[in-house]
């Protein structure tokens, strides 16, 4: 977001931790605040009129609290207040910056439980379950079903292999409001990284790397971009032997399929 959509999300933002009750409420709070994203996301009237810039903040914090104030818990309540006095740069900047607001809430219980790591890791493994299968991708994707329906799904799949802040986060996922669910998967497990102080790394790897290997490898990123480094591995055995790393807006390539395409356009040069 940009120019008064960034100031107001970074407003709302900050009324996470309270709300949340430094992460004691923060899977009630986020879980109510989504319950409102999807309220705005199926009424665009309502959207524009808390948009609206010709509005009092104060009225459109009223109209929220009649709406929603016997629906949601009090945290939630706050921050969607503090979302409606707000000035967006349109419509859909509050729904988004709610959903934001939501996943920071949910996030923070983790964080407060030291399971930031936790809910990465499951979060990504989960969307990795969904690619590889088209059925269930297609089933968790199909907008032709229920968004209700497809949460239910979800709670199935996960029943007794998640805890609550991994379960809620996916639940949201299925919405799916600005990707697909399995992207919307990887940018909440991203949001988990980000939260917890580290950088990501996306490494590709012709065989899945075991726990010694990657905590090496996260040491010796660490040390080259001084920050904590969470390292995420996909397999792919095209690439043959070696490591290729996306990390910080950089691209560290020395698999071997890469080597070897390169000496066949030095030989053909």
């Amino acid at each position: 977001m940009r120019g008064v959509s960034a100031a107001s999300l970074a407003q709302v933002l900050d009324a996470v931790s309270g709300a949340a009750a430094d992460g004691a409420e923060g899977v009630a709070v986020g879980e109510d605040v989504f319950a409102v994203v999807g309220a705005l996301d199926a009424n665009p009237v309502l959207r524009r009129v808390l948009s609206d810039p010709a509005s009092e903040g104060e009225a459109k914090a009223g109209l929220v609290r009649s709406l929603f104030g016997e629906k949601i818990g009090s945290g939630a309540l706050e921050i969607v207040s503090i979302a409606a006095q707000g000035r967006w740069g349109s419509a859909r900047d509050v729904a988004d910056a709610l959903e934001q607001a939501g996943v920071q809430a949910v996030l923070s219980r983790a964080e407060r439980d030291g399971q930031l790591d936790v809910v990465a890791d499951t979060l990504l493994e989960f969307s990795r379950v969904v690619v590889a299968d088209p059925d269930l991708r297609q089933a968790l994707g199909d907008r032709a079903t229920s968004v209700e329906g497809r949460k239910v799904l979800v709670s199935r799949l996960l029943d007794g292999k998640a805890d609550d802040v991994t379960l809620a986060l996916a639940r949201q996922a299925v919405a799916g409001r600005n990707h697909g669910f399995e992207q919307t998967l990887a940018g909440f497990s991203e949001d988990a990284i980000v939260l917890a102080g580290r950088l990501q790394a996306l490494v590709t790897a012709a065989y899945a790397l075991d726990a010694d290997e990657k905590q090496r490898l996260a040491g010796a990123l660490a040390r080259k971009y001084g920050r904590e480094v969470y390292v995420d591995v996909t397999v792919d055995p095209a690439v043959i032997g070696g490591l290729s790393v996306e990390i910080a807006g950089e691209r560290i390539d020395s698999t071997v399929s890469t080597k070897l395409a390169d000496a066949r356009r030095g030989l053909v040069g």
